[in-house]
């Protein structure tokens, strides 16, 4: 609190002593107590910080000064720093700076956290601690260990310092999820923006504002007709339903190596070296009700399909479905007939009704992060007026997978020219807890061979990363005796950055063959019963209630195509996108104190040469089968020998050669650009009556746009009609382009920010603050899906049915207060609590000249609060931390805001010290088992996008410490 006190910026101060209060989580949990602090977990964990409502990428995180490369794989390429790579107990302190100074790294429009670890000739002689802890989840019945240890030494004079400190973590983590995916407005009379007559309207009867509508997602084939003959039309309805189970079997380990070297007294040397490695093997399991059961035709050619009659449920206002039913018809009857019971007409076998729900899928993954930082440090200072410093190193990370694999499965087969059924359908509803409810003999049916392997979702692709900076920086100070202007500092900095991602994937050749295992091996789509696991998972969960749950047995199919099959590593070199910057900064800071009035006013130029090539993977989906001249699918003979001279199951379809119907090609692109930013910045604090601070603080900020949102490797498909022709059976989209990509052309985010600030320390670990805070932010990123845009595939323009990509805000302005106080009683009670109201406005979100939606800042949430009640005396700690997030903005998706509802968790965590040696902790995260829940739209909650569990976490542990122990 004193060096909170002491600054001349706003900044929120958590020293050793802080850390250790919270000795089994990291430090973004540490971090979540602060005014205006928002996390994001995890799997239970806190992985990111967001402050004052800006997005995670917005807040600049550095370790002793500067960026820490990072390879996570399941983030992608990113700026931000994965805060449950390392340990808290490993930092000597953190500070987080709300208001800029001109001599900070550029980059954190939200806020800079400085991580500083600890550093030997500061510590005592083989001062040090180790920590034992187990940790277990509802989730999961595992107790899995995590283990930290720090020894720091130096000699008698003082010269010479030596620390190691290590780390290593063992975790299983469980989640849970429900997901409404891919909303659309169905309407018969609106099934493009030209022709629409019944445009889309809120939960209100209200029509959306004309730079809203045009980018609504609208269903191409409009309204549907049950078996009943009931239509249904003017409503928003999710394309698929889902559950998921996740499983994340977690190593990481951490090492950091610190020297010291003061060979005169005005001269010290440190070197530093942090290695961190994360391991993981995850297998998630889903359900998913896709809309394959709905008609894609009229009543008289498919009867309803499978929607049974009055087979969508609503919510009150009758605009958006909470549920659907579908049912196969009996044999003979509706679509599962050969003969059409209205028309007459016959029907190809493939084309009778048959269940494919529900649709079993997932991914099994085998994957490794590596992070390493190394550098080298000098202090000189030979107590006159100037003093300096100097920083040169490199950090530089990899990671992605080994072992990348998706399949699905479908609880049926073709078998004799007909299909045999495992299931007769499937339900979803969205209202109270998400349920989705299937046949509950489904897996018995499948397990007895009433399944096939979904072999157009089955397969690898994997993404590889790597980022590195090189950095050098010189700092000086020039002091001032005896006048108030106290200091004038200044100094430069050189960073080159480089990141990449490489697109690859693993095949499976017939063997002594070049040929995909797909379409070589004619009894690649049946289903043995090892490819299922024997039971249904639990299908009660706090996020869902399925009465039945079949999943695949991932490690027997990976085992089975690599004992059956040759498999080989097939890399893609010309599926890479690269990001190269080179940034020089300089700045000038002039330090002043009066004795009651203090602070500092500085100007940062930064200058940015960014050279961006960005691959886009171009897959054109042709026929899948052979067809006779008529243009009816050919079943495979008796004699296994399909139309081309290749074998194929007899009374199975005819496929044709996987090279033949995937065709894939790659493009790449290259741009340049630099831009050159002042950044203007200064800070004011007035003390008055000894206890009362006011401060007052102004600067112009930058960041500049997400690694991935530049550079993502694209995915450009284009569904022929030949193709749809053959899959529409199957829930093929309608013909044409889909996709999604990077967006080069992202300007940097830039800010204007201003506070002014009041804090009274009316006793000792005592005070009542007030901030009042305003960003206007120009250029914010925006993660989008737009429907019928023009997207260059390849240098030729092509419309797009639909495109994922991110795009620019225009200007958002984030205004708002943090009220906060602390208070510490003689007894051992206290209090910490904030509360933090903040309001961003409305912009429009821009594709180059194109307005493609509104959107407020990506990450804002109207309010965040943390109450802590504590006691503390004797060497006992016992704490209870409730947290509340309001609503937050996450993107846009189908044309309207992606909200996360307000969240409210409660945490408890002690610890007791036997000695100065020995301690033992506690903690129990969310013990309120607390879920995020997203929906789409703010007009209601009823389009749950997506609902979380992972799990209420357990924590117990043992600290010894020797020496002082750090």
């Amino acid at each position: 609190m004193q060096d909170k006190r002491d600054s001349n910026s706003i900044v929120e101060v958590i020293n050793a002593q802080n850390i250790a209060q919270f000795p089994a989580k990291n430090i973004a949990d540490a971090l979540a107590h602060v005014p205006g602090v928002v996390i994001t977990r995890e799997s239970g964990e806190g992985k990111t910080v967001s402050i004052r409502g800006l997005a995670p990428e917005l807040t600049l995180t550095e370790l002793n000064g500067n960026y820490v490369a990072s390879a996570d794989t399941s983030a992608g390429l990113t700026r931000s720093f994965n805060y449950s790579m390392m340990p808290a107990n490993m930092f000597s302190d953190i500070k987080l700076y709300k208001s800029l100074e001109a001599r900070l790294d550029e980059g954190g429009i939200g806020g800079n956290v400085d991580l500083r670890t600890r550093r030997p000739l500061e510590m005592k002689a083989n001062d040090g601690f180790v920590s034992v802890n187990g940790a277990g989840s509802d989730n999961s019945s595992k107790i899995t260990p995590q283990v930290s240890a720090l020894w720091s030494w130096k000699n008698k004079d003082q010269t010479f310092g030596v620390l190691v400190a290590g780390s290593y973590q063992k975790r299983r983590d469980i989640d849970y999820t429900a997901n409404a995916s891919s909303w659309h407005w169905w309407a018969n009379n609106c099934t493009d923006q030209a022709t629409c007559t019944e445009p889309p309207v809120n939960v209100h009867g209200q029509q959306y504002d004309s730079a809203v509508a045009s980018n609504l997602a609208l269903w191409p084939g409009g309204g549907v007709t049950d078996q009943a003959g009931n239509s249904y039309s003017g409503y928003w309805m999710p394309q698929q339903f889902a559950t998921s189970r996740n499983q994340l079997d977690l190593k990481t380990k951490g090492l950091q190596a610190t020297m010291q070297l003061k060979p005169s007294d005005h001269f010290l040397l440190t070197g530093n070296y942090f290695r961190f490695q994360r391991q993981q093997t995850q297998i998630t399991n889903t359900l998913e009700v896709p809309e394959w059961g709905l008609p894609t035709g009229s009543y008289a050619d498919q009867q309803g399909r499978l929607l049974a009659p009055n087979g969508l449920t609503f919510d009150p206002s009758h605009t958006v479905v909470t549920g659907a039913n579908y049912v196969l018809p009996p044999a003979g009857t509706g679509c599962n007939s050969l003969t059409n019971p209205v028309t007459g007409a016959q029907r190809q076998p493939v084309d009778v009704c048959s269940t494919e729900i529900p649709w079993l899928n997932g991914n099994y993954s085998i994957e490794k992060a590596t992070s390493q930082t190394l550098n080298l440090e000098g202090e000189w200072d030979n107590g006159g007026s100037l003093s300096g410093s100097f920083n040169v190193g490199r950090t530089w990370a990899t990671g992605g997978p080994s072992v990348e694999l998706g399949m699905a499965a479908k609880p049926r087969n073709f078998v004799n020219g007909q299909w045999v059924d495992g299931s007769n359908g499937a339900a979803w509803t969205l209202n109270g807890k998400p349920t989705l409810t299937a046949s509950p003999n489904v897996l018995q049916n499948m397990l007895a061979g009433a399944g096939q392997v979904d072999l157009g979702s089955t397969g690898s692709n994997m993404v590889n990363t790597s980022t590195s900076q090189n950095f050098a920086q010189a700092d000086f100070t020039w002091a001032f005796e005896d006048s108030w202007m106290q200091s004038l500092q200044f100094g430069v900095k050189y960073r080159d950055n480089h990141a990449e991602q490489q697109g690859n994937e693993l095949r499976w050749y017939c063997k002594g063959t070049t040929l995909q295992f797909q379409s070589c091996d004619p009894n690649a789509g049946q289903l043995p019963a090892g490819f299922l696991l024997p039971n249904s998972l639990d299908g009660n969960t706090e996020a869902y209630n399925d009465n039945t749950f079949p999943a695949i047995n991932f490690p027997a199919y990976y085992n089975h195509l690599n004992s059956t099959y040759d498999r080989v590593a097939y890399n893609h070199p010309e599926d890479k996108s690269t990001i190269r910057e080179k940034i020089s900064a300089a700045y000038v800071q002039a330090n002043f104190d009066t004795g009651s009035l203090r602070g500092n006013v500085g100007l940062r130029f930064v200058s940015t040469k960014q050279d961006l090539t960005v691959a886009d993977e171009i897959t054109t989906n042709n026929a899948v089968y052979y067809h006779d001249a008529n243009g009816n699918i050919l079943i495979c003979p008796a004699n296994g020998v399909n139309a081309g001279g290749g074998p194929c199951a007899p009374g199975d379809f005819q496929y044709l050669p996987r090279e033949q119907s995937v065709v894939q090609t790659f493009s790449n692109a290259s741009t340049s650009k630099r831009y050159n930013k002042l950044l203007p910045s200064f800070n004011v604090a007035w003390t008055f009556a000894n206890d009362f601070v006011l401060r007052a603080a102004g600067s112009q900020a930058m960041a500049r746009a997400n690694y991935t949102d530049l550079a993502q490797l694209g995915s450009l498909t284009d569904n022929t009609q030949a193709y749809y022709n053959d899959r529409k059976q199957f829930g093929a989209p309608l013909p044409g382009w889909y996709g999604s990509g990077a967006n080069a052309d992202l300007k940097p985010f830039t800010a204007t920010q201003f506070d002014l600030a009041g804090e009274w320390y009316y006793a000792p670990e005592s005070v009542v603050g007030l901030d009042l805070f305003e960003k206007k932010v120009k250029n914010f990123v925006v993660p989008v899906t737009v429907n019928n845009i023009t997207v260059n595939v390849g240098g030729t323009e092509q419309n797009f049915m639909q495109y994922s990509t991110n795009a620019n805000g225009r200007s958002g302005t984030s205004k708002g207060v943090e009220l906060y106080t602390q208070h510490t009683f003689k007894s051992g009670f206290g209090y910490i609590a904030n509360y933090t109201l903040n309001k961003t406005n409305e912009t429009p979100v821009s594709l180059g000249d194109t307005q493609v939606g509104k959107s407020e800042l990506i990450g804002s949430a109207k309010y965040a609060a943390n109450v802590s009640l504590f006691y503390e005396k004797n060497g006992l700690l016992l704490r209870a931390t409730n947290n509340w997030t309001g609503r937050t903005m996450q993107g846009l998706s189908s044309g309207l805001p992606i909200y996360t509802r307000p969240y409210h968790q409660l945490d408890l965590n002690g610890d007791y010290e036997f000695n100065k040696h020995l301690m033992v902790t506690a903690s129990i995260i969310n013990l309120t088992r607390s879920m995020p829940r997203q929906y789409l739209g703010g007009d209601t909650t009823a389009r749950l996008y997506e609902l979380e569990y992972a799990g209420r976490q357990y924590y117990v542990g043992l600290t010894y410490k020797f020496g002082d122990g750090g």
